[in-house]
């Protein structure tokens, strides 16, 4: 008799266990990092090479991409 309440309490403390164990890692968020969604790509108003939107240099003619085509353009 005193083996079988041994053993309940030892698979009682066993499941409170999982459970728990459980319960804390479904909590945690997703490890690998989010990738940003695709980008806009613009046309460089001189060469007309595709850059990225946020990287493009922005001018009074347009978006380039770099600062010496942007001035080149706007001389």
């Amino acid at each position: 008799m005193k083996f079988l309440l041994i053993a309940i309490v030892v698979l009682l403390l066993a499941w409170r266990w999982r459970t728990a164990r459980h319960n804390t890692l479904s909590q945690r968020t997703d490890p690998t990092p989010k990738t940003p969604g695709p980008l806009s790509m613009v046309a460089c108003a001189h060469c007309g090479v595709h850059i990225p939107g946020p990287e493009a240099v922005h001018g009074a003619h347009g978006v380039y991409c770099s600062s010496a085509h942007r001035q080149q353009a706007e001389a």
